[in-house]
């Protein structure tokens, strides 16, 4: 069999696997990484895939992998309505409010509330900045530079009256904390609007608008049909009417008259960017799939503008455009169009746009990401310089000789700042301090790029997918992140880097005080998980082909030296990943796993994106020969978790994140007959359980929206989110002999509760 890259890759150095890792990227993920994490948390709920026909078009869609294979009996969801549904629901339980009057433990951060050494593509000086999570805007008061409100993927909106400081969290009780856009009405800045659902994550978590009138401090839900299931690009404010708001959505250009209250669609397509003219609010520019669109009657009418090199059949894959705030008749405009990076200008009102030579932007990340990455701005006193943001984000000078490009997020000297650019803003009480918002939190120039600093520390939006925890050490804790690496070691909020790239499942060897990590795909790393040579990493990947199918976080378990790890098929290590079997466990068609769980040395059960289980039995002479026994399905969706109690192995549950059915089922013959044990949980997903070693009747749900509990093996369930933010929890453990459970949550860090 032909040697993986996985296996190539990986030394002894987290690094070298990393970079690994990426080159893999490039090769199998059509998009980037971005697209493929999307495609699974789509795949985990089984909705149908919205990124193909959105941010990422034509070309692109064709050449993307496979997504998802519903099972033929289930029936279609409309996601936006079951997410409403689930939030109405979720408002009708305890309220954080009253915690003090309710008899339930409450849920206690534990961060990250700073990770000190986050990673970007810089070799030298300031390259491993203090770093949180994604953001996706922010605004800063014209009349306090020092008063930011920044607006994060996943984890709400965020205020700062110290530049930076000192952060605190104002949302964590809204509908839903993912948010794509933020932005203020110029002529009454204190109002201010945000967008719900992250258009650049592709958000099916949108549920409308949120609304303040004291400059950001507190909010309002303005909920809204239109703005229900889907992502918010951008937002605009007219400069002469606080109340007239556009939105630029994933499906839609929609207006508002009224602060946000009712909308109308203007344009029927993905709208990425808006521009206003300052200086004559008639005119309006939108950025939109198949180009770009103008009004000059203030939204009323709008005709397509030519721009050389696109024709009126065009698709673009991605779009940003900007009028010059010291000059608005001069217009940018910067584009992915047929693989290729493209940027116009227009000199003058109403005249025609020219082309302009872009940055040299890398193929294989700015331009096959710009779908997820891609943000522009203007330098307010100076319409000849230009900053642009992709993966990279550049610095365009435009002179008499034509435009000179400098990379100013990842250098070989000096400041660096995380890739993954979303937004840019100016100070509007000064034109040098730019704000650049990523993947890794928000960072501060004051002198136009030239320097940076982290404004990160006490931003606590950190996307876990994964925690593993060791039950001899009450405070040895790791945690897969989005993009900010695998996490370890928390002390007082401050989680270390202990593993570059996109952190994914994590195993702990208790008896032999290993661990594990992945990024994506079907590699694996161990290191010591305490002593001198913690988290020194060595590669113990399977020999999985270059081209082996799995999730792109594929289930992993760990148990003693016991690994198994499985995709369309499982592969199992009995001495700590040095030596691998592969067993097909009898999927069809490329169907792949989605839990993985040992049961005891010997036997393992598997559950899938179709919601197929299946037993593997290890024979007397080794995995190579087990036995897979065929278990009955409790429903056709995906299968986000299992456990299996008791000295017999026959009550096994099961959890399933996707919609349209039953989210929690219990087997007590093995899996041979299921009964249903949702009960009363609203329709929303369960991507992790935990029964109760003590009390087999105590069961807890890990969901979109909070964690719930029952007393009497599923027949009730209550709300058990007492003290936690309204966030999608990605996985839940219980440290028994502590008694507590914690989990990691996308957007809002992790989180614990004593029991």
């Amino acid at each position: 069999m032909k040697r993986p890259i996985w296996k190539r890759a990986a030394g002894k150095k987290g690094k070298s696997a990393h970079r690994k890792a990426a080159q893999y990227a490039k090769k199998y993920y059509p998009g980037g990484k971005a697209l493929q994490r999307i495609k699974y948390f789509e795949t985990q709920r089984d909705l149908a895939c919205t990124t193909l026909v959105r941010g990422f078009v034509t070309s692109e869609a064709s050449a993307a992998p496979r997504i998802s294979r519903k099972a033929p009996a289930r029936p279609s969801v409309k996601p936006a309505a079951e997410y409403a549904k689930a939030n109405r629901a979720k408002s009708r339980l305890i309220p954080t409010k009253f915690a003090a009057s309710v008899a339930l433990p409450v849920w206690r951060p534990l961060g990250p509330t700073i990770i000190p050494h986050g990673q970007t593509y810089g070799t030298g000086g300031n390259n491993k900045p203090p770093v949180a999570g994604r953001c996706s805007g922010v605004c800063i008061s014209p009349s306090n530079p020092n008063h930011l409100v920044l607006c994060s993927g996943g984890g709400g909106l965020w205020e700062t009256l110290d530049q930076g400081t000192t952060w605190r969290p104002l949302t964590d009780q809204q509908p839903t904390l993912s948010m794509g856009a933020i932005c203020a009405a110029p002529s009454s800045p204190n109002i201010v609007y945000a967008g719900t659902g992250d258009g650049d994550n592709q958000s099916q978590l949108g549920v409308g608008l949120l609304r303040s009138s004291d400059g950001g401090q507190t909010w309002e839900h303005l909920p809204a049909n239109e703005l229900s299931g889907i992502g918010v690009h951008d937002l605009a404010v007219d400069p002469s009417n606080p109340l007239h708001v556009w939105a630029g959505t994933s499906e839609k250009l929609l207006e508002s008259t009224d602060g946000g209250v009712t909308w109308r669609a203007a344009q029927l397509t993905t709208t990425w960017d808006i521009s206003v003219n300052p200086n004559d609010p008639q005119e309006i520019f939108a950025a939109t799939v198949p180009g770009l669109v103008r009004s000059g009657d203030g939204g009323a009418t709008w005709t397509r503008v030519a721009l050389p090199g696109s024709t009126p059949g065009s698709r673009f894959s991605r779009m940003e455009v900007c009028h010059a705030p010291s000059n608005p008749a001069i217009v940018y405009v910067g584009a992915v169009l047929d693989k290729k990076v493209m940027l116009w200008r227009r000199a003058s009102n109403g005249g025609a746009f020219s082309a302009e030579k872009p940055p040299s932007m890398k193929a294989n990340s700015d331009i096959d990401q710009a779908w997820y990455d891609w943000c522009m701005a203007i330098s307010p006193v100076d319409p000849s310089i230009l900053y642009w943001g992709a993966v990279e984000l550049y610095k365009g000078m435009r002179g008499a000789s034509g435009w000179t490009w400098r990379n100013i997020s990842s250098r070989a000297s000096g400041d660096s700042i995380h890739p993954d650019q979303h937004h840019l803003a100016f100070d509007p009480s000064d034109a040098n301090v730019l704000f650049a918002c990523n993947d890794g939190g928000v960072f501060r120039s004051p002198d136009g790029g030239a320097s940076w600093k982290a404004l990160n520390k006490g931003l606590s939006i950190t996307e876990f997918e994964f925690l593993i925890h060791l039950e001899s050490d009450d405070n040895w804790l790791i945690g897969g992140t989005q993009d900010n690496g695998t996490l370890g070691q928390p002390d007082n909020g401050t989680w270390n880097q202990i593993a570059l790239g996109d952190g994914g499942d994590c195993g702990a060897d208790d008896t032999n005080k290993l661990c594990y990590h992945s990024f994506y795909g079907i590699g694996i790393e161990r290191a010591p998980a305490t002593g001198p040579n913690a988290f020194k990493w060595k590669d113990v990947s399977p020999p999985a082909p270059d081209d082996y199918e799995a999730l792109f976080y594929p289930p992993m378990d760990v148990s003693d030296r016991l690994i198994a790890k499985a995709g369309v098929t499982v592969w199992i290590s009995d001495d700590s990943g040095d030596n691998w079997n592969e067993v097909d466990y009898g999927g069809t068609g490329g169907e792949m796993a989605s839990a993985v769980s040992i049961v005891d040395a010997k036997t393992l059960i598997i559950g899938t994106e179709n919601g197929r289980l299946a037993r593997v039995a290890r024979a007397t002479s080794g995995w190579a020969k087990a036995t897979v026994t065929q278990l009955t399905s409790p429903l056709g969706g995906f299968l986000s978790d299992i456990v299996v109690l008791g000295t017999t192995k026959q009550l096994i549950w099961t959890s399933s994140s996707a919609f349209g059915g039953g989210h929690v089922f219990r087997s007590t013959n093995g899996g041979k007959t299921w009964s249903n044990r949702t009960g009363n949980l609203p329709d929303i997903p369960v991507n992790a359980i935990v029964i109760d070693p003590k009390n087999t009747q105590r069961i807890f749900a890990a969901t979109d929206h909070g964690v719930y509990r029952s007393q009497n093996a599923g027949t009730k369930w209550t709300d058990f989110s007492n003290g936690l933010p309204n966030a999608v929890i990605g996985d839940m453990i219980l440290h028994e002999r502590r008694r507590v459970l914690r989990i990691g949550t996308r957007n809002r860090g992790a989180w614990e509760v004593a029991l």
